[in-house]
This record gives structure tokens, sequence and C-alpha cells, in this order.
């Protein structure tokens, strides 16, 4: 169940992205960006088992993975420096966010018969943001720069050859960067109850990067494929 709710997931994903592209170019990669980031750090709060592993898997895997290949997209066919500005305005408009519900989680509690309240229910779900918001602005910014300085680099090195090599490359480092560094602050560095580093490696490095690897494989085609949907315009 878990798998084929992860592979819907990721289908949903790529037809997103590659509509977005057609119809709005970089713009609509961006925001594509911005909606990922902030879902994926509201999803990874839940676990999913797979059926396969014998650890949980941290939620938010797919859709954020999915992130590193719209920097391949936009540093191909707009250029690093594109695939950095939208690194940076995805990530401003989860603080945005983040500072949004924390404000609105301080207002007082009011209730009222006829009106829902579930001032409980955002508390729980909103309040640990600020831990892996600090997590995430280092991770977020490595990772993602890792991977266009990758992609990019070696797209200098094999002359503008080989896309899906390139991205595979890249997706593969710079995933791995990320996954590291934000589990490391996350579980142990910022956690209130830290987690064992067995822990740590079997459920949000080893088993999470494996699952990456695969959407990485995965999301080659897709780097090719946004090229071919875009207006010729925007193929530059």
């Amino acid at each position: 169940m878990a798998e084929l709710l992860s592979f819907s997931t990721l289908i949903l994903c790529f037809l997103t992205i590659l509509i977005m592209a057609r119809f709005w170019g970089k713009n609509g990669l961006f925001a594509y960006a911005t909606v990922a980031v902030i879902a994926s750090n509201i999803q990874v709060l839940k676990l999913t088992k797979y059926a396969l592993v014998n650890d949980p898997v941290a939620l938010g895997t797919v859709l954020f993975s999915t992130i590193f290949a719209v920097d391949n997209i936009l540093t191909e066919y707009y250029g690093a420096k594109t695939a950095r500005k939208c690194v940076w305005m995805s990530f401003f408009c989860y603080l945005f966010f983040a500072l949004v519900m924390k404000i609105a989680i301080l207002h007082p509690i009011v209730y009222h018969s006829k009106c829902l309240n579930l001032h409980r229910e955002l508390q729980n779900l909103f309040s640990p943001c600020f831990t892996f918001f600090i997590s995430s602005l280092v991770s977020y910014i490595v990772g993602q720069m890792t991977d266009i300085f990758v992609f990019s680099s070696l797209k200098r090195i094999m002359k503008s050859e080989y896309v899906s090599v390139r991205s595979l490359i890249s997706m593969a480092i710079s995933t791995f960067v990320d996954n590291c560094v934000f589990s490391i602050l996350a579980w142990i560095v910022f956690a209130d109850n830290p987690i064992s580093l067995s822990s740590l490696w079997n459920t949000y490095i080893f088993i999470t990067y494996g699952v990456r690897l695969i959407i990485a494989v995965l999301c080659v085609p897709l780097v090719r494929l946004s090229g071919v949907v875009m207006p010729r315009k925007s193929n530059v």
C-alpha cells in the first residue's frame, strides 16, 4: 500500500513538473519548488513503512527529491544563476510560511460553540517546524547548491552532452549530502531527545537515501523530457 501511494505521488510530481514547465516555463518551476519544499517539510513529520524495509521511512522523501530534478532542469535550460534564484526564493517562501503559522499559533485560544477549534492540532503540526526549519535551512541550501554546482560543472566538462548522466550523478551526490546534513542536525544536534547513531543511519540516512537514489534514476528522463515540452524560446 505504501509503495503504491509513493509511486502515485511520484507520478503526480512528474506530471505537475511537466505541466508547469510547458505552460509557465521557469516561473512554473519556481512555483513547483516553492510548494514542494513547504509540503515536504510538513510530510517529514510522518513515517511510512515499506514491505522490503524493516525500519520506517520519513515521508516527504519522494516530493522533496523531485526538487533536485527541477534544479537540473533550470540549470540545463536557463543556467545555474536562475537555478540558484529558485533555491533562495523557495526557501524564503518556506520561512514566510513558518513564521505566519507560528504567529497564528500564538494567538489566544477562543472557544465558540459554532466554530471548529483546531488550535491543538495546529500547534502539534507546526510547533516542530522551527526545529526542522533550522536543519532545513542548512541542508536545503547545501544540498541544492551542491546539485547545481555538480550539474553545471559536469555540463562544462562534458560540453553540454550526456544530460542523463549529469543529472544522475549530480542528484546522487547532492541528495546524499542533503540527507546527511538534515538528519544529523534534525535528529541529533537540535533534537530534544536525540536518537542513536544506528537508528539515524538505518532510518533517516541509509534507507532514505536508497529511496532517493531510486527516485533519482526515475527522474533522469524527466530532465530531458522537460526540454521537449517547454516552449522553444525557453531552451536557452
